[in-house]
């Protein structure tokens, strides 16, 4: 028997505080719900995790990107939309006016309104912007939509290029038209006519790449959703499992702490020998 060095009692103060922070182990994770609360835990799962938990938050942020997509072609649309209108009065006009019914004062009370349709088409052309950026002026209107959480350009990017559909330039080919005589009139119907086919053929493309832009965000939030659940399964604690080694932990401490209280009595049986 010794009364310097109380083996038992070290044994026992290791065991203790071994249970002691396995039970704080799991009073941390349950608090926080998560199994991996340190890079200790498991640095393979939290690096795995992490990378995960980025491409989740760039996925939100490409969904955002991509409604901001749609946005920007309904607000292009939109504005093409009122300029068809104003081109189906701009024909209107010139077929009045194409007439040998019509005097001179006649057709320049048409050509009047006329020319007042064309400002307006030319000034909603130059003014319909998006946060900034010109969505149906053909020569500035290029624009990479980032709607990947990848850098891939062909993949994780639409090209938005008003230009390819529709040519604004020279107010759309009616810059110079009048109708102020009647041979003007009537070549005029097969300008505003072209002009009406390529509004036509860009709300088509519009509508088309806001078709495809909202079956990407379906796709990014199956994505998400696969790719919360397997982080869910690195990351998140089981609750269930970490209570079981909770009360483990306690039992175990418990026991623990009988065996430490019980050691440190033991070396008092040498009092007994030299008494």
């Amino acid at each position: 028997m010794r009364v310097s060095t109380n083996l038992n009692s070290m044994t026992a103060q290791r065991y203790v505080r071994s249970h002691t922070e396995e039970q704080a182990l799991e009073d941390s994770k349950l608090s926080s719900g998560e199994r991996i609360v340190s890079s200790y835990v498991d640095p393979a799962g939290l690096a795995i995790s992490e990378v995960m938990r980025s491409k989740i938050r760039s996925n939100f942020q490409a969904e955002r990107n991509s409604n901001d997509s749609i946005s920007l072609m309904q607000v292009a649309e939109g504005s093409i939309s009122t300029m068809q209108q104003m081109g189906s009065r701009l024909r209107e006009l010139a077929m009045q006016a194409s007439t040998d019914t019509l005097g001179e004062s006649e057709r320049s009370v048409i050509d009047s309104e006329f020319q007042q349709l064309k400002q307006e088409i030319e000034r909603l052309t130059v003014s319909t912007m998006f946060n900034g950026n010109h969505v149906i002026k053909s020569n500035s209107s290029q624009y990479d939509l980032q709607i990947g959480v990848n850098g891939l350009d062909t993949q994780d990017r639409i090209r938005y290029d008003m230009g390819k559909v529709m040519d604004s330039s020279n107010n759309f080919g009616i810059a110079n038209v009048n109708l102020r005589t009647k041979t003007n009139a009537q070549e005029s119907l097969g300008k505003i006519d072209k002009m009406m086919t390529d509004m036509s053929a860009s709300r088509a493309e519009l509508g088309s790449m806001g078709s495809r832009i909202a079956s990407v965000i379906q796709n990014l939030q199956v994505s998400r959703e696969n790719l919360s659940a397997s982080n869910s399964k690195i990351r998140d604690a089981d609750i269930a499992k970490e209570a079981g080694l909770k009360l483990k932990a306690q039992v175990m401490q418990s026991a623990s702490l009988s065996m430490l209280k019980l050691s440190n009595e033991s070396p008092g049986a040498i009092l007994k020998l030299v008494s």
